[in-house]
């Protein structure tokens, strides 16, 4: 059966991370939301907040339709990225046209170890800074504060993959290749 790994949950709860770890498992092409941003940051360079965004609904539209093309060539994907509702609504589009079978795995972690953690990479300097994640910071926040309430689901076979405390690698990819086997 066809198959797509939506990878999703707020910034910092893991995803790009899990992501990378299931890509390489299963040997799926790996579509993920901010690598197609900082190659499109790579050439037009990094500006302000509202640049960013734009080009964060680029990213989104240069991998959905990536995905839809892979999922229509009979190619299972992992898609990564903090959806928001019309990624959802696209995502959920491509899957019923593909016939592809969406597992969605949300990333999740108490909302005071996700600020440490943006916090701290924000700081670190190690993205690019056409990510403004300082500048970011306070919708960060006002997001974490407001909860999972008001996230966009796929409406398809859910994992929860709480990196609060870390997490047990191997029963989280035990319940993956059983979310798989059942997809």
């Amino acid at each position: 059966m066809l198959r797509c790994l939506v990878i999703c949950g707020p910034p910092c709860a893991g995803k790009s991370t899990l992501a990378r770890a299931l890509a390489t498992r299963y040997r799926w092409p790996l579509l993920a939301k901010d690598d197609y941003k900082e190659r499109v940051f790579a050439h037009l360079g990094a500006d302000d907040r509202e640049f960013s965004r734009r080009v964060s609904a680029l990213a989104w539209d240069l991998l959905l339709g990536e995905a839809a093309r892979l999922l229509a060539g009979g190619v299972n994907c992992v898609v990564e990225g903090n959806l928001r509702s019309a990624e959802a609504a696209r995502l959920r589009e491509i899957g019923a046209r593909s016939g592809a079978a969406l597992v969605e795995i949300r990333c999740c972690a108490a909302p005071a170890v996700l600020l440490a953690r943006y916090r701290a990479r924000a700081e670190s300097g190690t993205r690019h800074a056409g990510h403004v994640d300082l500048e970011a910071l306070p919708d960060i926040e006002r997001e974490l504060a407001a909860g999972e309430e008001g996230r966009p689901g796929l409406g398809a076979q859910l994992l929860i993959h709480d990196t609060t405390a870390g997490f047990d690698e191997r029963a989280l990819l035990a319940a993956i290749d059983t979310a798989l086997g059942a997809a």
